[in-house]
């Protein structure tokens, strides 16, 4: 509104002409910095009819006319053109009456006389932008309900997917990929657009709100992930794949990780790695990533007070070579007839540890489950009162030769929630292939900000066409479309002869899929919800950033 050819249309409700004249005079005494368009009306029924007509931008309201019924006038004004801020004018310095007008439905209140031509122009401004981050609010608190909607009614549908699965386990593996997409691709959005949201100016209350969003979807997709891996586990379909990795960074990236969680419960958390570790074992890094880290957050979430310690080392077990990771707390600890059902599914050691802390009771039957696939073990000790200590064993291989250049993509992702955000910017112009508007809106956006501009595509058929016509930096590509999915587009792509790098977006998390994308030409991967840190890094490592600060 500082810009001199901004108009703004007032409608003042008066029936008092040197009222009106004296409000005309302060508002075109400030031309230079706003235009203002003023209507008058002098009757509460005229006023109506002029605001069916969507003439005002503001309405400046004397609530003593002879068909005004004081507060009554105001909600009817306020629900008549609930997006029209209304300021009340009154001719006593009546605090009580401005408060009651406010709760009304008004925005603020202003008293008539000299100091009018101080405050009129002020409060104007004021009264339109607090309207405009309010409807902003409400229109973003709708499509957060409408989004969470969608998600009951693909979690009711994954439901249904289940009793049916039950029935037919042949269908298992193609069930367990479609209640992945369906539920995460909803859970892209929410968090997506909360994060969003999250950086607009709020005040305090309103960020604690977008705060709690994004906490309660974050715990939410903990538990999703929880019973989709053991949903996998279950059906046969969790697979390992290993690849050559470096333990001290894996180390390194779980402490950058989960630091943060110990520093805010003011707990002592370190890392302990002998020089005996070799520095790169032959392994799958990203589900030993994720055992160690179900131990690490459970060891910090039962732990109120003390320390958490991560030591690694190298043992010998039935005269083979194993890592042993161990995660010792000084927390609540564990009864010891609880010890032995502790890794059962859908159990804890405690039903009110449940109530207090949550969880799905899966963490620790999937991080056994993961250790047995990967060829090892996992035990424990505790002590009521005093604490419990995990032992993690996996094999120590070294051979090299199995190492492939599929494993090594699937590699590149195991660290994906431990890279901080750089402050990149790029350009250039990117193809985007989604069938979801709520998804297509929010990358779109990320996109945006960062510099490119973005072409949205529904199928890839769509992709087909626009790669024909224009010339694209990257590609980003969803694998599960209507018409023609990304995986059939991409490998079109690659038979027209097109070099550009192309991303897959998918909800699918293990390493089969990784491989899917890899075969059909993709040159990278990530997954939904996105992870705004790791879009940046993937997109710095295929095109230049433009500057950085």
């Amino acid at each position: 509104m500082s810009q001199t050819d901004k108009s703004v249309n007032v409608l003042i409700v008066d029936d008092d002409e040197l009222d009106k004249r004296l409000v005309k005079l302060v508002l075109t005494r400030t031309a230079s910095l706003v235009r203002f368009n003023v209507e008058s009306a002098q009757t509460i029924a005229e006023a109506l009819e002029k605001l069916v007509k969507n003439i005002a931008d503001i309405i400046l309201l004397d609530l003593n006319l002879p068909d005004s019924r004081g507060m009554e006038t105001v909600q009817k004004i306020f629900e008549t053109a609930p997006g029209v801020p209304i300021v009340v004018l009154t001719g006593l310095d009546d605090e009580d009456a401005g408060i009651q007008a406010i709760r009304s439905g008004a925005e603020d209140y202003l008293v008539k006389g000299d100091g009018l031509e101080y405050t009129l122009v002020r409060t104007i401004r004021y009264a339109i932008e607090r309207k405009k981050t309010k409807t902003s609010l409400i229109e973003a608190k709708q499509e957060l309900e409408h989004i969470n909607a969608k998600l009951i009614k693909a979690t009711d549908a994954a439901n249904e997917m289940a009793a049916e699965a039950a029935k037919a386990n042949t269908t298992k593996s193609q069930f367990l990929a479609n209640m992945s997409h369906e539920i995460r691709t909803p859970m892209n959005a929410i968090i997506g657009f909360s994060e969003v949201l999250e950086e607009e100016p709020l005040t305090e209350q309103q960020k604690e709100y977008v705060r709690m969003i994004l906490d309660s979807s974050r715990h939410l997709l903990e538990l999703i992930n929880d019973i989709l891996d053991f949903s996998k586990i279950e059906a046969g379909r969790m697979k390992i794949e290993t690849i050559e990795y470096d333990i001290r960074a894996l180390l390194a990236n779980i402490e950058s990780l989960m630091n943060p969680s110990a520093k805010q419960k003011h707990l002592e958390f370190k890392i302990d790695c002998a020089q005996d570790v070799p520095g790169t074992v032959v392994t799958d890094p990203a589900k030993l990533r994720q055992c160690i880290i179900n131990l690490v957050s459970n060891a910090i979430k039962f732990t109120e007070h003390g320390f958490v310690k991560l030591a690694a080392r190298r043992t010998v077990k039935d005269d083979k070579p194993f890592i042993e990771f161990e995660v010792a707390d000084t927390g609540i600890g564990i009864p010891l007839d609880k010890l032995n059902i502790l890794f059962e599914s859908f159990t804890q050691a405690d039903g009110s540890t449940t109530r207090k802390y949550g969880g799905t009771g899966l963490g620790l039957a999937i991080t056994k489950q993961l250790a047995g696939l990967m060829g090892g073990n996992i035990i424990v000790e505790s002590n009521v009162g005093k604490g419990s200590t995990f032992r993690l064993f996996i094999p120590a291989n070294t051979d090299k030769d199995r190492q492939n250049a599929r494993e090594v993509f699937a590699g590149n992702h195991a660290g994906q929630d431990g890279y901080q955000t750089p402050q990149s910017e790029f350009s250039g112009r990117v193809l985007v292939a989604e069938d979801s508007l709520t998804n297509q809106m929010l990358i779109k956006l990320l996109l945006e900000k960062l510099g490119f501009v973005v072409t949205i595509a529904q199928n890839g058929l769509e992709v087909i066409e626009a790669v024909k016509n224009q010339q694209f930096e990257l590609i980003f590509m969803d694998m599960q479309m209507p018409e023609m999915n990304g995986y059939n587009a991409t490998k079109r792509l690659r038979g027209l002869g097109v070099k550009t790098p192309i991303i897959a977006m998918t909800a699918a998390l293990d390493g089969e899929d990784k491989n899917q994308c890899l075969e059909a030409g993709c040159d990278d991967y990530i997954s939904k919800p996105i992870d705004r840190a790791y879009l940046v890094k993937v997109i710095s490592s295929h095109i230049g950033v433009v500057s950085a600060g």
